[in-house]
């Protein structure tokens, strides 16, 4: 995994809210800028850590390559002595509640700092002639760690644009692959639970079993095992998938539950009880029986997808 470190003091407010990093394509004298000619290096699904005013205020994930870009009027006046032509990076940023102050760490950080155009400086202080730097795995992680430990729920949105950033890999691996027109819709559309999955599911499953709901109208077709994990047939299996309430398959998708081969609930935290108990559901009930298959796929779903 690639790491990478934005330093964007005048115009972090702007490139977060809009979902980017741009840069001019060269110095104003015409001279390359190795800070500048990052931004063709990063790619899909690399991590961005946002400096900004002494603090890290956002984590983000690269979505799209560098694409030549004039300089975005969300700037105004910043970076008037920049060249108008650019390239600019999608970002999907999540803002963190408890930015991280890297001065307050800087005994465990100075050490992993790149020798070369590093980000920042031994004392603290961001390195603002170098606007974006590589920096080592081993800081990404301990960044993304001492993040976790101030600001738990960054990492819950930041595992969902990973899986987003996945599914949509998969589909354009669908899109352009070989197989028929029929076959790529079929595929796709089981990924929002429709088509012939839901039809495959149905043909199992006649009710939610943790609301115990029938009416099909207000329930969802659900995979067990991630249709971003699964192969062609598993994502149109119907026995890889439950008919389950919109509110309930949050907590599944998600991980924050599961359930045994025996048919019992599992949570991934006690946290889960008071939401259960807003929602009058019984963590204790009785779930019913699963099929073979079903029951692999939630063994998968136990190991790969419950939180731990």
């Amino acid at each position: 995994m690639s790491f990478w470190w934005v330093n964007h003091k005048q115009t972090a407010n702007a490139e977060i809210g809009e979902g980017y990093i741009w840069s001019p394509q060269t110095n104003k004298d015409g001279s390359r800028n190795e800070a500048y000619l990052n931004l063709k290096r990063v790619k899909p699904g690399e991590t961005i850590f946002s400096y900004a005013g002494g603090v890290i205020p956002a984590v983000g994930k690269i979505i799209a390559p560098a694409e030549d870009e004039p300089k975005p009027p969300a700037f105004g006046s910043a970076g008037d002595r920049w060249g108008k032509k650019g390239w600019m990076v999608r970002v999907k940023w999540v803002r963190l509640d408890n930015p991280l102050r890297p001065k307050d760490y800087l005994n465990d950080i100075v050490p992993l700092l790149p020798d070369k155009y590093s980000p920042l400086q031994t004392n603290g202080n961001g390195n603002q002639k170098l606007y974006l730097s590589k920096i080592d795995t081993k800081l990404g992680q301990l960044l993304l760690c001492l993040l976790s430990n101030a600001d738990y729920d960054f990492t819950e949105d930041l595992k969902n644009i990973e899986d987003e950033l996945a599914e949509s890999k998969e589909v354009e691996n669908i899109i352009h692959s070989n197989l028929s027109t029929t076959q790529r819709e079929q595929l796709i559309q089981a990924r929002i639970g429709q088509g012939a999955f839901r039809m495959h599911v149905e043909s199992i499953e006649s009710k939610c079993r943790v609301t115990g709901l029938t009416d099909k109208r207000f329930l969802v077709a659900s995979h067990i095992k991630p249709w971003r994990k699964s192969d062609n047939l598993e994502r149109l299996d119907g026995h890889n998938g439950f008919l389950i309430s919109p509110h309930v398959d949050k907590l599944f998708d998600r991980g924050w539950i599961s359930f045994s081969s025996k048919g019992r609930m599992l949570m991934a935290s006690k946290n889960i009880r008071p939401i259960l108990s807003i929602w009058a559901i019984d963590p204790l009930k009785q779930l019913g029986n699963f099929t073979k298959r079903q029951k692999t796929n939630l063994e998968f779903h136990r190991d790969e997808v419950l939180k731990k």
